[in-house]
């Protein structure tokens, strides 16, 4: 199996390199006649070249292969087609990979593999350079396209029938080398921050509505059931027999999510599986909940001069024990979660760090939050002055002085990275405070609104549950 992407490569600095101290590579091939590339753009060429054939990851570049070029001297023969057609366009070249199931082929295989993919999809007309990575469990292949043919002086085109092209021929010399192949794509791809939270743990949008989903299968004996008890924690549903795919939308959401989306357990056939699973038992309702005993605590103090914390401390305390941060140790049901709070489930690292600079510090005020940014602000302008002095000192000193001041220069440096890192969480503050008032009064009106409809439907139950009413008769 592998797994195919190619992207472009614009005039931008991606991963510096010691270019411009490297005579031999600032000099332009096709001297004057290529002045519409700037050094930028030539470095992001080498960035990619040098990323793509780096000796560490392609075994001393003994997996480096050149179509229609020399790998050293890549660069410059594409430069040279790009001068020779006269090409002023952005795109400097095009950056794809091929990665394939961990295990599956041979370091060997992998790169006979990649060469004959790009002779296959750009051998006739561009130059290539390919580099086969060994530094991870998937073997992979980086691919180095030239934007511009060096043939006809035409540009590649990155669009949806190039990549479906490069994926079907992909596909195809993986069945002649008897490797896996994806028959059924999932479709798109993960966002990317999406991608990193489910590696870290983080409860994201598929995962609370899993647990959501989990939840109602376990408590419903038949469909109806399941879909009350998805539309108790806040979501519509479609489960309608004859549709293809069933779909949830929860509140605040663009769009349905297909529940087989979710993964194997979550298809049409394996949810109506799972609901007959469960064992039919008769539900016992009580007519009341259970008094519960309360421990009575003594402690030898007052509260008269006990001060309640308010202001930004206690909007974000109050947040974040919401959201379950606080206390510790505390387990969270996301799935009965306001809407409201689920969009910020992905940003509890941030609300924590936050709130941990407003009780560290005892900031309540926009006006404190103002002074305190300013004092950090104030403090960098300084160390980096102070930075500045030493590396002028260095320069002209050695030995031991030089050690200390290089050790100085460490404690500057690591001080500014605080000091910026905590600027960055006052913005933060500056801008979500405000959100986050705002949410809190949307989400206490519904408790209000939900808790007025409780005790409504209480009420009904128990008037229209009385036994001293009059019958016809008149007799109580």
């Amino acid at each position: 199996m592998a797994v195919c992407e190619i992207w472009d490569v614009r005039g931008r600095l991606d991963h510096p390199i010691d270019y411009a101290e490297n005579p031999e590579k600032t000099a332009n091939p096709a001297c004057a006649a290529n002045a519409r590339y700037s050094e930028a753009d030539l470095q992001a060429m080498g960035d990619v070249m040098k990323y793509a054939a780096n000796g560490d990851k392609t075994e001393r570049q003994f997996f480096v292969t050149g179509v229609n070029c020399d790998p050293a001297t890549a660069r410059d023969e594409m430069m040279i087609a790009k001068a020779q057609w006269s090409d002023k366009s952005e795109i400097v070249c095009y950056h794809g990979f091929q990665s394939f199931r961990a295990g599956e082929v041979t370091p060997e295989q992998a790169h006979e593999i990649g060469t004959k993919l790009a002779e296959k999809m750009w051998g006739e007309r561009f130059q290539v350079i390919v580099a086969t990575h060994l530094n991870t469990k998937c073997l992979h292949n980086h691919f180095v396209v030239n934007s511009v043919s060096f043939a006809d002086g035409k540009h590649y085109h990155d669009n949806k029938k190039n990549l479906r092209l490069l994926r079907k021929r992909s596909d195809e010399l993986c069945r002649e080398y008897s490797l896996s192949v994806i028959e059924h794509p999932g479709g798109r791809k993960k966002p990317y921050a999406l991608c990193q939270a489910e590696k870290m743990g983080l409860p994201t949008r598929d995962s609370v509505a899993r647990q959501a989903v989990d939840e109602a299968i376990s408590k419903s004996y038949t469909l109806k059931d399941f879909g009350r008890q998805m539309e108790e924690m806040g979501y519509r549903v479609n489960f309608d027999p004859n549709r293809k795919y069933w779909t949830i939308i929860g509140k605040g959401w663009q769009r349905p999510k297909r529940l087989y989306r979710l993964g194997e357990e979550y298809t049409k056939e394996r949810i109506l599986e799972r609901i007959q699973e469960n064992p039919y038992t008769v539900k016992f309702a009580r007519f009341a909940e259970p008094t519960k005993t309360v421990k009575a605590i003594r402690i030898k103090a007052s509260l008269k001069d006990a001060k309640k914390i308010g202001g930004f401390r206690g909007l974000y305390l109050h947040y974040c024990y919401l959201l379950g941060i606080l206390p510790k140790k505390r387990r969270q049901n996301y799935a009965r979660l306001h809407y409201l709070l689920k969009d910020d489930l992905m940003k509890m690292d941030a609300i924590a760090e936050e709130t941990r600079l407003l009780c560290r510090n005892h900031i309540d005020t926009a006006e404190q939050l103002f002074l305190y940014k300013g004092s950090l602000e104030a403090e960098i302008a300084e160390l980096t002055e102070q930075r500045k002095r030493l590396y002028s000192q260095g320069r002209r000193m050695g030995g031991k002085e030089k050690e200390m001041i290089k050790t100085q220069l460490s404690e500057i440096t690591e001080q500014l990275r605080k000091n910026r890192r905590e600027v960055r969480l006052c913005k933060g503050i500056e801008a979500r405070s405000g959100i986050l008032k705002e949410k809190l009064q949307t989400i206490w009106a519904d408790e209000k609104e939900q808790d007025g409809k409780e005790q409504m439907k209480y009420e009904h139950r128990r008037r229209s549950g009385r036994t001293d009413r009059p019958d016809e008769s008149g007799r109580t």
